[in-house]
């Protein structure tokens, strides 16, 4: 039975997982709007948390869930989640990528033709009475270069869809990728200056680790062409933003679409201001079919946890 299983739902999540997880006769309690010390007194009897971005599982609440048995995120990002702790204390952490990959590499294309098309510079300025048809000269996607760092699930799926618009598609990954997948698709792996040298469009698709965090600065932009357009859809502490800011200021790429930032909302007010910056509100995953597949997903995993926990009994 899993009526003795508590699940702990600390952020809004569709109500499609949530029946999914009634239905099979879990114990759940949904709590959207819990603070942090509530939660370090709520976890002490739950045996499943499951949080988004908002919510903290810190070594603390870990330390404090003496009967957690796992660690669920509708969604891509676990930073908010300290991973190190579960894994000594052989919690699993589960995320749903699959259900957001695909709305995140369309985010992604959008905003490349956004930036090659500056369609949002043309939308403000039409709506304040400027018709910029002669200055407003944009470039075709079509045989340009656009270099993915990070050939992960969404990284893959986004060089699907710059094929399909016939861009010359090359990607960084510290791991061997398919060759299967670069062979069908004409997508050639390279190393990580190669990609920043030759790129029309750079586009960042890796988690915030030691390794990546900052991993695009000063000495990354002076790499990079400058007619080049950098677009980070992944996590904002993979860009030093001061750097950006330099970069775009002085006009060293021509452009840069950001819809994530070091501190979300984002406080440097000098930067998002820039005309030649995109910026959006982390709305990668924020599509009615990716919410709600991630929680069907989620829930369907902490379902099949159980049963293989159970057949192994």
């Amino acid at each position: 039975m899993n009526s003795d299983k508590k699940i702990l739902i600390c952020d809004q999540i569709e109500s499609e997982g949530v029946n999914l997880l009634l239905e099979s006769g879990f114990n759940v309690v949904e709590k959207p709007t819990i603070t942090y010390d509530e939660l370090l007194e709520e976890i002490k009897d739950v045996h499943v948390v499951v949080v988004r971005s908002r919510t903290k599982i810190t070594d603390s609440v870990i330390n404090n869930g003496k009967n957690l048995q796992l660690i669920c995120r509708p969604g891509t990002g676990i930073d908010n989640i300290n991973t190190s702790v579960a894994k000594a204390q052989n919690i699993p952490v589960f995320n749903s990528v699959e259900a957001s990959t695909n709305a995140v590499a369309e985010l992604t294309i959008s905003l490349a033709v956004s930036l090659a098309r500056s369609i949002p510079l043309a939308d403000h300025a039409l709506k304040n009475g400027k018709w910029l048809k002669n200055s407003l000269l944009g470039s075709e996607l079509r045989g340009k270069i656009f270099g993915i760092i990070g050939l992960g699930r969404i990284g893959r799926r986004t060089g699907i869809l710059a094929s399909a618009l016939e861009m010359k598609v090359i990607g960084f990954e510290k791991e061997t990728v398919d060759p299967e997948y670069l062979d069908k698709y004409n997508i050639n792996q390279v190393e990580l200056n190669e990609l920043l040298s030759n790129s029309d469009f750079i586009s960042l698709h890796l988690p915030a680790t030691d390794e990546t965090i900052h991993m695009i600065g000063k000495e990354q932009f002076e790499l990079m062409k400058d007619t080049a357009f950098i677009i980070n859809t992944a996590r904002g502490q993979l860009i030093v933003e001061s750097d950006l800011f330099d970069a775009l200021s002085n006009s060293k790429i021509a452009g840069a679409a950001l819809d994530v930032f070091e501190t979300e909302p984002p406080t440097n007010s000098e930067l998002i201001n820039l005309k030649n910056l995109i910026v959006t509100p982390h709305i990668g995953a924020q599509i009615i079919e990716a919410q709600k597949d991630a929680s069907i997903v989620i829930a369907q995993k902490i379902i099949n946890f159980y049963s293989d926990s159970k057949s192994k009994e």
